[in-house]
């Protein structure tokens, strides 16, 4: 089953809601920079943030190096709104990859 990440300065509140408000837009120059650095990558923009097609299974994809590269340059949420959750870079990064998976299987069970 495929998720969905949604990247950009969130509102916390917001997304325990599984809502995406973004209280500033993503910086575009910047987002443009990132894009250029993933040719192809399947990523939408919305009111001032991103959404990418993500599976949250197996090694770090190409949804997850985006969200963690733009993270990086401007210190936006990286968030799994569907389960109105944030998402810890260090769990995106594959230091935590057991704890993404478990969870993964959790949500597809529910």
């Amino acid at each position: 089953m495929i998720h969905y990440l949604t990247v950009g300065h969130l509102d916390p509140e917001a997304l325990r809601e599984c809502a995406a408000v973004a209280t500033r837009p993503l910086d575009e120059t910047t987002v443009r920079r990132v894009l250029s650095e993933f040719p192809g990558i399947k990523a939408e923009c919305k009111d001032g943030y991103m959404v990418l097609p993500w599976h949250g299974l197996g090694p770090v994809g190409v949804s997850e190096a985006f969200a963690l590269r733009l993270h990086e340059l401007t210190g936006c949420l990286i968030a799994d709104r569907r389960n109105g959750r944030l998402i810890e870079p260090e769990a995106l990064s594959g230091k935590n990859r057991a704890a993404v998976q478990e969870l993964s299987q959790v949500n597809r069970r529910i």
